[in-house]
């Protein structure tokens, strides 16, 4: 039925464009070409650059921590059990597959393996106790930084391609721990009593398969990474960077995973210190 409409509403407009010459479809305002449109970065309705640091108050021991294994949350460590088991409650949405998994754990492994990075992927690096450094690579490219584990991610704002179909990650594009992230601008308010603002909508796909916490609680490469990030000025207590995550994984869970959690604006990057991955 969408689809629909959208020819509804397409269809006339070619038909008028059939009948309308040439040299007056080209022209724009004051009788030149069209303006190309503005770049992300001047479309920004709000400023996400600068130092920001993680603010945890909830799950401290597996962010701050390297938990201990079988530790995804709720219950005591070993609680997630092997298929065949009864496990107990758990906050992430496990399928057995998935429970198998988190329970395999080894981290001695990873760092003969060189993996000591998989939970510094980009559905984990924003869990971790980290500072991010936001700027702008380029007018449609949003860099992110975190100096815990050395991560950089980039948000793609690419334009939408005919009809309004989704942009798409470049064909052939591998997988890496940050996968391929297109992002978006969410505009809000711009009324009377309503002040101006926006956030971010982000996806992210092509991810190495990795982790959520520093214990295994492992994400597949088919992990699909869906994001919205806001700022929010907080009265006598600066700017907040908001941010929902919700992981979209049928290979290990039986539903999206969803998370909330903050960040707050530092005055300068005087906090900012690059340190390698670590497993502890």
């Amino acid at each position: 039925m969408m689809h629909m409409k959208k020819l509804a509403l397409i269809l006339p407009l070619a038909l008028v464009m059939l009948v309308v010459p040439a040299t007056v479809a080209a022209q724009g305002r004051g009788g030149r070409g069209a303006a190309p449109p503005r770049s992300a970065k001047a479309a920004a309705p709000v400023d996400f650059t600068g130092y920001w640091t993680s603010v945890i108050t909830e799950d401290w021991h597996q962010r701050m921590l390297t938990a201990e294994k079988g530790d995804f949350g709720s219950g005591a460590p070993g609680a997630v059990e092997l298929p065949g088991e009864r496990p107990a409650p758990s906050n992430i949405p496990w399928n057995a597959n998935g429970r198998k998994m988190a329970m395999m754990w080894d981290p001695a492994k990873d760092q003969a393996d060189g993996d000591q990075c998989k939970s510094f992927g980009a559905v984990g690096i924003l869990r971790l106790p980290t500072h991010l450094h936001i700027t702008w690579q380029d007018d449609n490219t949003l860099k992110m930084e975190a100096d815990f584990g050395q991560q950089t991610r980039l948000f793609h704002f690419l334009p939408a391609g005919p009809m309004g179909v989704e942009a798409k990650a470049p064909a052939g594009e591998p997988a890496s721990l940050q996968g391929y992230t297109i992002a978006d601008w969410k505009e809000l308010g711009g009324k009377p009593g309503f002040e101006k603002g926006g956030s971010i909508g982000a996806v992210t796909t092509h991810l190495k398969a990795g982790y959520y916490n520093r214990n295994g609680v492992p994400y597949s490469e088919n992990a699909v990474l869906t994001e919205h990030f806001r700022v929010i000025d907080i009265p006598k207590s600066g700017q907040w960077l908001s941010f929902s995550s919700m992981v979209d994984d049928p290979e290990y869970l039986t539903q999206p995973y969803i998370v909330t959690y903050q960040f707050k604006k530092l005055p300068d990057g005087s906090k900012w210190h690059p340190e390698p991955c670590s497993l502890k």
